[in-house]
Parts: structure tokens; C-alpha cells; sequence
């Protein structure tokens, strides 16, 4: 099959070459080509300079990533010149992101600050050019293992006084879950770290507890702040309160536990090895307190042979001792005191539910009773009781506990502790 190409009868080559619609595209095709002849066969290489360029290096298969050696800080910030050379029409068209610089890190076996030479490289087929030069010639590189360790932190307001009469505490670490801190950076830095500050410039005289935005600040062992610029904190947003406590010296008071019914306790003669004592806390708690009361002696444990105790003190919330006191002594006053032992057989029951009724058919043994020894010559078995709190007791034989009381005299207690069977129908 032939192919025939039809002229239209009306076409001229004079009419078209004068016909600006095609003359003008027409010529500026022409001169390209011819431009890109001469540009390629006679045009020689020129030079180009590109700035700003940064540096890679791949730690893929080396000893540093095998030994979790890693870069310390960012090599980003170093740029670099670059001096490239070709033919001016290759030249002309490349782009930065066209060709890369590196550097190597075969070369790395131990933590430490490294001269890395720098190569360049091509990253598109287009290479028909070459590199004359990379300025500096060199990237300055740190490598060294990266750990991972806890700090507690200590708070440090500085410039901080309380008004008269008032107390300006330690500084405390607050806004954050707890007082310790995670860094994370290299190992060179974090073995340094002596010490982890919260820290507020005060600068006033307080009235009351104030809190305050701190910065953290790390210092070594000569008390050297230490650059945290290659650290990585757990906490930035801390705070440091200042509280603000008042003090006051109070009496010291023995109390008892377990005392028969209508005893009276400031009969009780004692010493406190401590008579006074001296409590700070928040303002308001203070002014509350007269005297500090410590922890109750069961009096069944007092005895002309057993008068000596160790006890700690009860303070409301807020307030703490400002004196270092482990425990405070007791000592009863047992002189003219004296002891007996009888049996007790009437025994009376309270708490015990409608429609049950409880008996025991045995007296109650030795009991121990302790008390002045004019009352105690005078003090007859018949005058003693055993109270037994049935409350909740269901029926059954049961061994309950006994408290033993006298309707006569109301300055006797009982030594030890006592029980009886009961059988409750």
C-alpha cells in the first residue's frame, strides 16, 4: 500500500515563510538547536559554586552502629561550600538537591571528636561534571554512647526571706508527679551530673507558702553548671514552692487508753523526759495548738513493776517537731501504789441482743488489780465485776474479753487482760 501525501492546491512556501505565525515560533526553534550545537561542541566547561550545602554520614554496617556509638549533637549546623565543574549547559542545570556531600564513618571504633574528610556525591544520571572542591574539607563530628539515667531534684529558691515572726522553709519540688528526672544524652556529659536544681530567683520576703516557675540546672561535683545542650529531660516545666511555717514551744501530755468507767485521769501522777516541746508548721495549725499529747498508754499495761514507756506524739496534719526527738519516756508515779490478785465471779453482760440470754459458770481467776495501796487494803473480791460486750455475738459458747470494774472505787484498774467463757442460748 502506497501512501500519498496531498498538497492542497492553494499552497505556497512563499505565502508560509511570510507568514509571521510560523516564521516566529519557527526561528526561535532553529536558534535553539543551533545555540545547543555550539554550546555542546564548542562551549568549554565553566565553574559554579553552591553554598549552604549540608553533610551527611550514614552509620549503616559501621562499628559505631554495631556498638551503639551514636552522633552527639547536630551536624546540620555545619554548611558547606561547593565548587563544581562542567560543561556550561550541565553545569547551568543542576540544583543542590542534584549532588550531596559526605563523609564517612568506616573509620569510628570509640566514643571521642573526629576530623571526618568530606567527598561529594551525584544523585541524578546527570554526570558529566565534576567536583573541584568542598570548603571546609573536613566535618567536625562527637560520638559516644547514649544512656539513660534517673536524678532526684533538689529545689534551690534563691533571695528568699519570711516576714517577723515567721519561718521561710526549704524549698520544695512541686508541678510534677514526683522529684526525680530522666536524662538522656551522652555518656561523657551524664556521668558528670552531680546534682539536678530546680531553681527560682526570688528575691522577697514571703508571708505565706509561695510557688514559682523554676528552671533546671544541672551542676557536676565542683558545683559547675553543666551545658545541657545534647540532653534530653524527662521534665522542663517544673515549679519550687517556698513554704512558709511558724513556731511555737508547747507543753508535753501524757494520755491512757482502756481507763474503768468514771476514772479520773488527771490523777495519774507522770514524768516526760521532755516536759516542753518545740512544733513548726503552717500558721494556722500552729496558733491551734496548746500543747502536743502523745500517743495513749493502755493502763492495762501499767503496773508497780511496769511503769516506763516509750511513746511518739500525735500531731495534726501540717505540723512536725522542730526539736530531732525519736520517742518521748513516760514515767508513771507508781509510789504508794500497790498490787493484789483476786477472783471474780460476778459477771455482767451489756450489748447482748433480745431474746438470747448469756451465762458463764466460771469465775474469773488471778486477776491483777493495781491501784493505791490504802484503797487496794480494803478492796474485797465481792466488790469486783467482769463487764462482757456481747454486741453481735451470736448464740453459742464463746471466750470473750473481760473488763474489770468496782462500783466502790473509781482509781483501780486491772494489770493484764482477762477472759471467760461464755454460753450465750
Amino acid at each position: 500500500m502506497k501512501w500519498k501525501i496531498k498538497i492542497p492546491g492553494n499552497f505556497s512556501l512563499r505565502k508560509l515563510l511570510y507568514n509571521k505565525r510560523f516564521t516566529i515560533p519557527f526561528s526561535l526553534v532553529t536558534a535553539f538547536v543551533f545555540w545547543l550545537i555550539i554550546m555542546i561542541n564548542q562551549n568549554p566547561d565553566i565553574d559554579r559554586t553552591f553554598t549552604d550545602v549540608p553533610v551527611n554520614i550514614n552509620l549503616e554496617n559501621t562499628y559505631a552502629a554495631e556498638n551503639d556509638l551514636a552522633i552527639i549533637g547536630d551536624i546540620s549546623s555545619q554548611r558547606f561550600t561547593v565548587t563544581i565543574r562542567g560543561p556550561s549547559y550541565v553545569v547551568s542545570a543542576l540544583q543542590v538537591g542534584d549532588f550531596y556531600v559526605y563523609a564517612s564513618a568506616v573509620a569510628i571504633n570509640a566514643p571521642g571528636d573526629y576530623q571526618l574528610e568530606v567527598s561529594g556525591g551525584k544523585n541524578t544520571a546527570l554526570s558529566d561534571y565534576e567536583f573541584v572542591s568542598i570548603s571546609p574539607s573536613t566535618v567536625t563530628v562527637n560520638f559516644d554512647y547514649v544512656d539513660t539515667k534517673e536524678f532526684t531534684i533538689k529545689a534551690n529558691a534563691e533571695g528568699v526571706s519570711a516576714a517577723e515572726g515567721l519561718i521561710a522553709e526549704n524549698a520544695v519540688v512541686s508541678g510534677t508527679e514526683s522529684d526525680t528526672i530522666t536524662i538522656q544524652g551522652p555518656r561523657t556529659v551524664i556521668n558528670t551530673i552531680d546534682s539536678v536544681v530546680a531553681y527560682a530567683a526570688v528575691n522577697d520576703t514571703l508571708s505565706e507558702s509561695t510557688t514559682y516557675d523554676a528552671e533546671i540546672r544541672l551542676y557536676d561535683a565542683n558545683g559547675e553548671r553543666i551545658d545541657m545542650t545534647n540532653l534530653t529531660l524527662s521534665e522542663t516545666a517544673v515549679k519550687v514552692t517556698v513554704p512558709i511555717s511558724k513556731s511555737k514551744t508547747v507543753p508535753v501530755a501524757a494520755d491512757f487508753s482502756n481507763l474503768p468507767s468514771g476514772f479520773d485521769k488527771g490523777s495519774i501522777s507522770y514524768d516526760i523526759d521532755h516536759e516542753t516541746v518545740t512544733v513548726i508548721g503552717t500558721p494556722d495549725a500552729i496558733d491551734q495548738i496548746t500543747q502536743v499529747t502523745l500517743s495513749a498508754i493502755d493502763i492495762t499495761t501499767v503496773s508497780v513493776s511496769s511503769y516506763s514507756f516509750d511513746v511518739s506524739p500525735r500531731l495534726p496534719d501540717g505540723v512536725r517537731l522542730l526539736d530531732t526527738i525519736e520517742h518521748f519516756t513516760v514515767t508513771v508515779d507508781v509510789s504508794g501504789y500497790t498490787e493484789r490478785t483476786f477472783t471474780v465471779s460476778d459477771i455482767r453482760y451489756t450489748g447482748l441482743s433480745s431474746g438470747l440470754s448469756a451465762s458463764s459458770g466460771a469465775a474469773i481467776r488471778n486477776v491483777r488489780i493495781c491501784g493505791p495501796a490504802s484503797v487496794l487494803n480494803r478492796l474485797r473480791s465481792n466488790m469486783l465485776y467482769a463487764q462482757v460486750d456481747l454486741s453481735d455475738v451470736a448464740a453459742g459458747e464463746h471466750t470473750v474479753y473481760a473488763v474489770i470494774g468496782c462500783d466502790d472505787y473509781n482509781n483501780i484498774w486491772q494489770v493484764g487482760t482477762y477472759s471467760t467463757a461464755v454460753k450465750i442460748e
